[in-house]
């Protein structure tokens, strides 16, 4: 998983709507035109020089990623600048932060988000008003530019609405397989998929990302729709981790039928689940076992 936090509802409330990204309208058009546009360089030249310093800061700790840095580091980045950016707008000095301050004074969008880049990668970047500022633009390639600045319609950055979109940059993202958990029934409900990274590691995804939030408040429907109609229903996973689950939680060794699957979602519904916090933590803790 892409961060080293306890899993909580709290955390993954706190996650999602910091995450969440804004639909743009009229007002936050107008001030990013009135207060961005014409300061964009300089802008730029800021997010530049507060990424810089974040890397300086980062060289100096003993971060498990130290060695393959900026490689997959976007959301520890993207954290790292929103905390010097937040220090230095309580009393900004330049060009470009004074814009911003002032624009976020007249009520202009300024936060972390999350989603789907050009259906290609999961990016942690900001959103400024009609504005995509991505700090970490080079961990991916690292050759990419460290700074990228685009409006929101152009580049192509999209919330990740459904665990069919989640599975698919997964794979492409991480290099591994997807899998439909039906051998898990009761950790279905909220965690849905199985993910096989490159190096043969079995995980239960999306764990920290805020479609998990979004399938709670959707009653789990996220989920079943993923088990049941989904482009990934019919991948069954591989006997040697079924083997590896059943030794450890005593699971199924068959998976589940469809409708099998529905009566889970059916008691998680009836019992209202997503509204016990202390069944919904159980579940989370075993998510963190696996």
């Amino acid at each position: 998983m892409t961060q080293n936090a306890v899993l909580s509802l709290d955390f993954i409330k706190g996650q999602a709507e910091e995450e969440q990204i804004i639909p743009t309208n009229f007002k936050q058009v107008k001030l990013t035109k009135k207060f961005l546009l014409p300061r964009v360089k300089d802008l730029h030249d800021d997010m530049l020089r507060l990424r810089r310093q974040y890397d300086q800061e980062f060289y100096l700790t003993d971060h498990p990623k130290k060695d393959v840095y900026p490689k997959g580091c976007c959301y520890e980045i993207t954290k790292g600048v929103k905390t010097l950016l937040e220090r230095e707008l309580q009393s900004p000095k330049t060009v470009g932060l004074v814009a911003l301050r002032e624009f976020c004074l007249h009520g202009g969008i300024a936060k972390r988000v999350w989603g789907n880049l050009r259906h290609q990668y999961f990016q942690n970047a900001f959103q400024f008003g009609d504005l995509y500022v991505d700090v970490s633009n080079d961990t991916v390639t690292i050759t990419k530019p460290k700074v990228e600045i685009l409006p929101l319609g152009k580049a192509r950055f999209f919330p990740i609405t459904d665990y069919d979109i989640y599975a698919n940059l997964a794979e492409k993202y991480w290099n591994g397989k997807v899998y439909p958990n039906r051998i898990l029934p009761e950790l279905a409900v909220m965690f849905p998929v199985f993910f096989v990274s490159a190096e043969g590691e079995l995980q239960l995804h999306a764990n920290y990302q805020t479609i998990l939030y979004r399938n709670m408040q959707f009653d789990f429907a996220l989920a079943e729709k993923f088990l049941i109609k989904g482009a990934f229903q019919d991948r069954i996973l591989p006997d040697r981790y079924v083997d590896q689950l059943t030794k450890k939680f005593g699971v199924l060794e068959a998976a589940l039928s469809n409708n099998d699957i529905k009566r889970y979602f059916e008691v998680a519904r009836q019992s209202e689940l997503r509204l016990d916090a202390v069944r919904c933590q159980l579940l989370l803790d075993q998510a963190q076992a696996i």
